[in-house]
């Protein structure tokens, strides 16, 4: 058995699912799969998997998302935010009326009140939202930080890799504050 058949191959630049292929490598890799294994992880002909890696078939969005929690959790955020706003819409609009709280019928503030709510937990969905997207920059700063002292860097971090390390790390602290503010806003409101 040859190691390069299990290893991922490159797409070429010119294959019209290239990019996606290059990103599927990439999450076998950090998943420390071979294509082999991922095939028989997600119950595919290994065949089908190197024409995914070599950019000859697109892959289906379910790999991405088997190979990527946090992918998943960013897509779920964003569904309830799409669900939310066409909520808020509908009651703006007035096709929705009465929320069913209660026996009787709702009373005038309800919808307003249902609305600011919708509103509160779009903006904590939007900061969770931000709050990955600099999680993952931060990580991928030091990653690039600590790729330069590995036996393959020169073992001296640039100027760049450090400011890009404080950056990242400066707009996580502010993301997560900005999450734990909209949350205190919401426990403050009791809804």
């Amino acid at each position: 058995m040859s190691v390069d058949r299990d290893a991922p191959s490159e797409a070429p630049a010119s294959s019209p699912f290239s990019t996606q292929a290059k990103v599927l490598r990439q999450l076998l890799e950090r998943a420390g799969l071979s294509q082999r294994a991922a095939a028989r992880q997600f119950k595919v002909d290994e065949r089908t998997l190197r024409y995914w890696c070599a950019g000859q078939l697109e892959p289906p969005s379910w790999v991405f998302r088997a190979l990527s929690p946090k992918l998943t959790h960013k897509e779920n955020l964003q569904r309830m935010i799409e669900s939310n706003e066409k909520t808020i819409a509908a009651l703006q609009d007035g096709r929705i009326t009465d929320l069913g709280f209660g026996p009787g019928p709702a009373d005038r503030q309800s919808v307003p009140n249902q609305i600011d709510w919708l509103q509160k937990r779009n903006e904590e969905h939007r900061s969770l939202l931000r709050l990955e997207d600099a999680f993952e920059r931060k990580q991928e700063a030091y990653y690039q930080l600590h790729r330069q002292w590995l036996p393959h860097g020169n073992g001296l971090p640039t100027e760049e890799s450090i400011s890009a390390v404080d950056a990242a790390e400066a707009e996580f602290r502010a993301a997560q504050a900005e999450v734990e503010r909209i949350r205190k806003e919401i426990a403050a409101g009791k809804r």
